[in-house]
């Protein structure tokens, strides 16, 4: 097949329904947040500079890392060459897919497989949530969310930002998601990990945070982190470093006794997180005091929350006394206020969206574009051959309305 054959063919999706992909990425900007913090945090900001033989470090909180290992975040659909460079340490953070941090070169890459409209999260910063100087978290959340409603004012029909909060300062985060709202941003971001101490997401104390994301219309993306820095499975688990991910790939690992590298962190904490986090947020009462709350479980497959729900639903009718603060089943909350993430390659879509626990209209799926297992191009084509078998209506809300609605986007522009 030629490639313009071949674009042509990725492009039916695009002509036949709205596609909206609600999990995106960026990279963050080399010297953006630098230049946007305030004086006293300036010199702490998070930024990407280079040396004077030419090598790049990252700057943070007071540390000065090899900037080169983050770079493989940003290799989606890059050479299997680069990608090796990357996985070495040998390829500049710079040096990444363009769209990472530059608007400009993001549309084309949309255009290459269909995609009408992008929601954007943060990488590297996912790990705000962790930082123990809560001002300084403040300042990163505020230059970070400035330079994303920038980026993305650059083609307002098409790129949306979700904003980070410093939710371990529950006064600081509701500041700040009142912030995100008035930059247009989309949603804001929480990780699904408890915060204050290790008080659940059940607590009372995160209620002003539900609250003030409820009022201002702005849905909570849950979004897991593969460090160990925070309570949750990655570090209940034992996976022994609080280092990044991407500053392991050129150490020595031992498969199913060093748990240090992606595979395990990721691969096994990302939907223990998410059911946990899932189970106090419905059946601790978050979504019967907040019912217009609306929450997103993202980048943990999807596979599992039919089985989940069905679990939650068995021990709600035999041990409904120990869950006092809900009035309904666990899959009513669901169905009333969640969605749930898929990849487009999962086998279980389909089956998800024909289940009466979840349904189509409760599915939203992610590129995780520019991040290295992103299918690009070709998501799109994985996603049309993953909800083959449904009708046309399920179709259309999976593919797009979904996302649509729930991130309060404008009308697509064709």
């Amino acid at each position: 097949m030629s490639t313009s054959v071949a674009k042509a063919a990725r492009r039916k999706l695009n002509e036949r329904y709205r596609v909206v992909d609600a999990d995106g990425h960026v990279l963050e900007p080399p010297t953006g947040l630098w230049e946007r913090a305030p004086g006293e945090f300036k010199e702490r900001m998070w930024r990407v500079v280079p040396d004077e033989q030419g090598c790049e470090w990252k700057i943070f909180d007071g540390e000065r890392t090899p900037a080169s290992p983050l770079a493989f975040a940003g290799t989606a659909g890059m050479s299997r060459a680069d990608q090796d460079r990357a996985r070495r340490g040998e390829l500049k953070y710079t040096e990444v897919r363009p769209a990472a941090f530059n608007p400009a070169p993001r549309l084309p890459d949309l255009d290459e497989d269909g995609i009408d409209q992008t929601v954007l999260y943060p990488t590297t910063l996912l790990g705000v949530p962790a930082l123990t100087d809560h001002a300084f978290a403040a300042a990163v959340c505020r230059a970070y969310n400035e330079w994303l409603a920038e980026y993305c004012r650059y083609a307002p029909q098409r790129l949306f930002g979700v904003g980070i909060i410093p939710h371990q300062n529950i006064e600081l985060a509701v500041e700040e998601i009142a912030h995100a709202k008035k930059l247009g941003l989309v949603g804001v971001f929480v990780r699904p990990n408890p915060s204050i101490e290790e008080r659940k997401f059940d607590d009372p104390v995160y209620d002003p945070i539900w609250r003030a994301a409820e009022e201002r219309g702005l849905p909570i993306g849950l979004h897991p982190f593969l460090l160990p820095d925070m309570p949750g499975a990655c570090r209940y688990f034992g996976f022994g470093s609080t280092r990044g991910s991407h500053e392991l790939q050129g150490q020595s690992v031992v498969p199913g006794r060093d748990f240090r590298n992606v595979f395990f962190t990721q691969a096994i904490s990302n939907p223990f997180d998410m059911m946990a986090t899932l189970t106090y947020l419905i059946c601790g009462g978050v979504l019967e005091r907040h019912p217009r709350l609306k929450v997103l479980f993202l980048e943990a497959n999807g596979g599992w929350i039919v089985p989940w729900l069905e679990r939650l639903d068995h021990h709600y009718k035999i041990f409904w006394r120990d869950v006092p603060a809900i009035t309904m089943a666990p899959s009513e909350y669901f169905r009333r206020q969640c969605w749930i993430s898929f990849d487009p390659d999962e086998s279980t879509l389909a089956m998800t969206a024909n289940s009466s626990l979840v349904g189509a209209e409760r599915i939203i799926w992610a590129s995780d574009y520019p991040h290295p297992d992103a299918k690009f191009p070709g998501v799109t084509d994985e996603l049309d051959e993953a909800t083959r078998a449904l009708s046309e209506a399920q179709r259309a809300r999976i593919i797009g309305l979904n996302a649509a609605e729930l991130y309060g986007l404008p009308e697509a522009v064709k």
